[in-house]
């Protein structure tokens, strides 16, 4: 993959910096950024910054224009964003960014999706694949939205847009982010998590740095048009949580409650919640997510991109350390 201009959206976000760490001085990198986005670590790396929005189409042009690849990582993953605004970001975001590369010329679009896509996993704990059929109705608005994004990318795709697709699981890791799965490991640390929910649902997890050599290599590797599941190491919720526990040096949630029993009383305490003018501890939609498995397959990846993530044992002392503060990297949003 020799020197390439490339395109990102979502480049200040988790994902997307770390990704600009990785290609930075091997390629020319452009971003799209927001006015009041937090830039000044992608100016350090040398990227060429454009202020515009997903969700103003003709903001992208410029930034997209001459472009070898664009590498969609935007999105709005914040549980208690209004529904509008993420099918705005999420959707139709991606439509305009799909869009406008199609029409452009631009040569591959690297598509950053999740396993949200999926509306989680067979309810036998088995796990999923990239071919395996999606869970309707689908537990939150993020999932919706960002498979419904995906579909969007799909018909600019069957125009003759040469897509490829990345689904990472729950990504984990330092340098760490204020919200998202490294969010609720350092909850799980910190004690704020009285009793478990769904201890026995499977999840998988995959470590920053290694969704990042996923991306890359797709870019090396795919003759387009392929779809990857970057699931990682899979566990129990139960598993993961007195694992960090563990680590982290603190005593495990001495309860577990079902996710129908945890709605109940969620359903019961929110009266009291309101009147004290403060928010649930853990929104609906999140707690529709922790009654179904997330556990998935990424034996194509491994296969066909020689791609090896490494497993929970070798990802959780060093984020469990930046977690706790051991650490002296810096958090990212």
């Amino acid at each position: 993959m020799p020197g390439m201009r490339i395109f990102l959206t979502g480049a200040t976000g988790y994902l997307g910096q770390a990704l600009c760490r990785r290609l930075a001085g091997e390629h020319e990198l452009c971003a799209l950024v927001r006015p009041t986005s937090e830039v000044a670590p992608l100016r350090a790396l040398g990227v060429a910054l454009f202020e515009g929005d997903v969700r103003e189409r003709a903001s992208l042009r410029q930034g997209m224009s001459g472009a070898d690849w664009v590498v969609h990582a935007a999105a709005e993953l914040d549980p208690a964003a209004p529904a509008e605004r993420m099918r705005e970001v999420n959707v139709e975001g991606s439509r305009n960014v799909a869009s406008l590369a199609y029409k452009l010329g631009v040569g591959r679009l690297l598509s950053i999706s999740s396993v949200a896509y999926f509306g989680g996993s067979p309810e036998d704990g088995s796990p999923a694949t990239e071919e395996s059929p999606v869970r309707r109705p689908f537990p939150s608005p993020y999932s919706a939205t960002k498979h419904a994004g995906q579909e969007a990318i799909a018909a600019e795709a069957a125009r003759g847009l040469r897509v490829d697709t990345v689904y990472p699981s729950l990504v984990y890791g330092p340098p760490g982010k204020r919200g998202g799965a490294n969010a609720l490991l350092r909850a799980v640390i910190r004690g704020r998590f009285p009793a478990l929910i769904g201890g026995d649902r499977r999840t998988s997890w995959v470590y920053l740095d290694d969704v990042v050599e996923g991306m890359v290599r797709v870019m090396q590797r795919s003759p387009g048009g392929g779809d990857y599941l970057l699931a990682g190491d899979t566990t129990t919720v139960r598993d993961l949580v007195h694992r960090i526990c563990a680590l982290a040096g603190v005593a495990p949630p001495r309860r577990e409650i079902s996710p129908r029993a945890a709605r109940w009383l969620l359903r019961l305490a929110a009266p009291l919640w309101r009147l004290r003018g403060r928010r649930a501890p853990i929104a609906a939609g999140q707690l529709e997510n922790l009654a179904r498995h997330w556990a998935f397959d990424d034996t194509r990846a491994r296969r066909e991109l020689a791609w090896e993530p490494r497993a929970l044992d070798a990802g959780l002392p060093p984020t469990v350390a930046f977690l706790q503060g051991r650490d002296a990297r810096p958090e990212v949003a």
